[in-house]
Order: C-alpha cells, then structure tokens, then sequence
C-alpha cells in the first residue's frame, strides 16, 4: 500500500510537471509575438522624426566684407568726388565720395561672396512644424522622411 501511494504521488508529480512544461511551452511563442509588437510600437513612434513639407533654396550674401570693398571704395568715391567743385566743396564732395564708396564697396563685396542656403519645413511626428536651415542646393524632397540629430536632419 506504501508503495502503491509513493507510485500514485510520483505519478501526480510527473503529470503537474508534465502540464507545466506543456503551458510554458505554449505560451513562449505568445511571449515572442508580445515582445515583438512591442518593440514595433517603439520603432513607429519616433520623437524626433517627420516628414518633409517644403523647401526653399535662395541665395544669401555674406554678412561682413573683408574691409577690402570698402578700402577700395572709398579711395575711388574719394577720388571721384574731389574732381567736384572747388575749396569746400571739394572736400565735402571728397568726404561723401569716400562715404558713399565705402558703402557701395563693401555691398558689392559682400554680394560677390554669396552662399547658397536651402530652408527645410518638417512636420514632426508630433504635428509641430519644425525650420532647419542647410548649407547648399536642396537634398530633400516634399514627402522625405527625416529624423533630427542634434538639431540637424538626416
């Protein structure tokens, strides 16, 4: 009788473990397709992520001249307004020359060192529109996924 009661209890142990491997087995593979969704969701939502809405490439000039323009404007304004009237008047057309000069010289100066710069509009994932400013031609196209880094797109 002991030991029909140590075979029965055995017989139970085996068959809980049994059942218990069995449910372990079967729900692994839900645990695999939860994990996996999960990690989707992740990669779906993005922060810092958005589509391109427009862009707008012109061309900006230099803000400072090198000083060369209005060196060089100056000494020719100055020049030019000294073949003007006489005693002064002379001078004041040479001061005003030179002004005007200067000023001409450094705007054409600045204007022949232009660059290049594109204006990005990106709607972010969140719905916010966002500006980025690049250097050169546009690299992006209306409907572009982008993501921002460190305050740039790429």
């Amino acid at each position: 009788m002991k030991q029909l009661k140590q075979q029965m209890n055995s017989l139970r142990n085996r068959t809980i473990l049994s059942i218990a491997a069995v449910a372990l087995l079967g729900m692994a593979p839900l645990a695999a397709e939860a994990r996996a969704q999960g990690q989707g969701n992740s990669a779906n939502h993005c922060s810092n992520c958005g589509t391109v809405i427009s862009t707008h490439t012109y061309q900006q000039k230099a803000e400072h001249g090198s000083g060369v323009g209005i060196a060089t404007g100056a000494v020719i304004g100055g020049l030019l307004g000294n073949q003007v009237g006489r005693g002064n008047g002379r001078s004041l057309a040479t001061v005003a020359g030179a002004v005007g000069g200067g000023y001409a010289g450094n705007e054409i100066e600045k204007r022949s060192h232009k660059t290049m710069k594109t204006e990005v509009r990106v709607r972010m994932s969140s719905g916010a529109v966002r500006t980025f400013t690049e250097s050169g031609a546009s690299r992006r196209h209306e409907g572009q996924q982008v993501r921002v880094v460190n305050g740039h797109l790429s």
